[in-house]
């Protein structure tokens, strides 16, 4: 049995010696599912079926978001939105959509509201703009292959392909784009962050921080952020060369520079900001509150971007932020075998 993509469980029989599924039949309609794809649902040892009734929380808005102010939609479509980040200029959104045959690029002109699908492929990582706004840097994989890529979706050209490398967790993944020579990649596995050279063919990936995650470069390309594995907390060293650690915080995640003197980094569905020393990368300051918001969507990978105007983008939830009761189906078990064996007849 599995769930969906629209939310309804699935029930098809299963042959071990063959791998092989037989068809599969609807059985249960409405199941809540969370931002990142869980389902609030359970199934007892006596096969009673639990699940709390809502609408799908996968597909929401991107909305952007400033200090004191309330969270506007981009003019753009409702969807799955996975992985997104918003060009220098404001005018191009390159956003990660779960599509029913796997994911889709989709480039989104914020002008006039077109948009266009720029690549498709059984996993699309997280695309990063250059900082001219003409290209892009993303990864792509399939069943036994990792690519990544560089190109400009206006061209009509295909991408071109940096590195080549079997697909494995431990796989380097672009994080950040700093500039035409400079990106980091992460090993999400192992949480080691590497840099590499982007404007070379093949790229070679240079250990520069290890225990870290969300790493990015300020501005002025003086410093790292990174979120440390050692109880989540946000640091920040200098850079290219990691040295002296300065602590911001001792919990949060994904912090990312909001200029040389602002961090920003969230702690649930709230939001902090650090003001450090441009110079020396050491906090002015304690964390202080800068926004929140209950509809926050927590999506794969980087969950909010810059917004390139002092604030942030990220994906807002539908109102329904749980569900409000539960619903009870005893003997759930036994229908669903039934269900399933008649489909495969």
């Amino acid at each position: 049995m599995y769930l969906s993509l629209d939310g309804s469980v699935q029930a098809a029989r299963f042959d071990p010696v063959t791998a092989l599924a037989g068809r599969s039949v609807t059985l249960t309609d409405g199941v809540r599912r969370d931002a990142i794809g869980e389902a609030q649902y359970d199934i007892a040892a006596n096969g009673t079926l639990v699940f709390g009734p809502g609408v799908d929380a996968t597909v929401g808005r991107l909305v952007s978001l400033r200090p004191g102010g309330a969270p506007e939609e981009l003019r753009m479509e409702a969807a799955d939105f996975q992985r997104y980040d918003l060009s220098p200029d404001r005018r191009w959104m390159a956003a990660v959509v779960q599509a029913a045959a796997g994911t889709e690029l989709r480039i989104y002109d914020l002008r006039d509201r077109q948009q266009f699908t720029w690549l498709r492929g059984e996993l699309i990582r997280q695309p990063l703009w250059s900082t001219t706004g003409q290209e892009l840097l993303i990864a792509v994989r399939d069943s036994s292959q990792w690519a990544i890529l560089r190109g400009e979706p206006s061209s009509g050209r295909a991408p071109d392909t940096l590195a080549l490398l079997p697909a494995t967790p431990t796989t380097p993944d672009p994080i950040d784009f700093h500039d035409p020579r400079s990106a980091l990649a992460a090993d999400w596995e192992g949480s080691v962050i590497f840099r590499f050279d982007p404007s070379v063919t093949p790229s070679r990936f240079d250990t520069l921080l290890t225990g870290a995650r969300f790493s990015a470069v300020s501005p002025n390309g003086k410093h790292v952020a990174y979120q440390g594995m050692d109880g989540s907390r946000i640091v920040v060293t200098s850079y290219p060369v990691a040295g002296r650690i300065s602590q911001l915080a001792s919990r949060g995640v994904e912090p990312f520079w909001l200029s040389d003197s602002e961090v920003l980094y969230r702690l649930g569905i709230t939001w902090y900001v650090v003001r450090i020393n441009p110079a020396t990368g050491e906090p002015l300051g304690p964390p202080a509150f800068w926004a929140r918001d209950p509809r926050f969507s927590d999506t794969s990978g980087w969950s909010n971007r810059p917004s390139r105007d002092g604030g942030i983008i990220y994906v807002q939830g539908p109102e329904q932020t749980s569900a409000s009761y539960l619903r009870v189906v005893p003997n759930w078990v036994a229908q669903m075998k039934a269900a399933a064996d008649q489909a495969s007849r």
